[in-house]
């Protein structure tokens, strides 16, 4: 809610923090994932999900990237990348079948 809420402001110093840190901690997650399944990554019966995990990392990644080193944010407009961010709570519905 605190983005459709303030829809015209820049994020607080707590939402940008957390994003970053997520974006670290799933890229970490990536990079183990990566290491433990080699090139069996792309191709076993969760693969599906592990490109869907590879493609939000590397986004979120790169809108942080992007919004790190544009000035004030000046120019850049990633209301589309933010609609990515939909395929987030795919991740959430993922870990929501494993406890299943």
């Amino acid at each position: 809610n605190y983005e459709i809420n303030n829809i015209n402001k820049d994020p607080n110093d707590f939402m940008v923090a957390a994003e970053i840190g997520l974006v670290c901690f799933y890229g970490i997650e990536l990079g183990f994932k990566l290491i433990a399944h080699g090139r069996w990554f792309f191709c076993n019966k969760d693969m599906s999900w592990n490109i869907l995990d590879l493609f939000l990392v590397v986004q979120s990644s790169y809108e942080q990237a992007i919004l790190l080193l544009s000035t004030n944010g000046a120019g850049v407009n990633l209301s589309f990348m933010r609609a990515t961010r939909i395929l987030k709570i795919a991740k959430v519905l993922r870990v929501v079948k494993v406890l299943k």
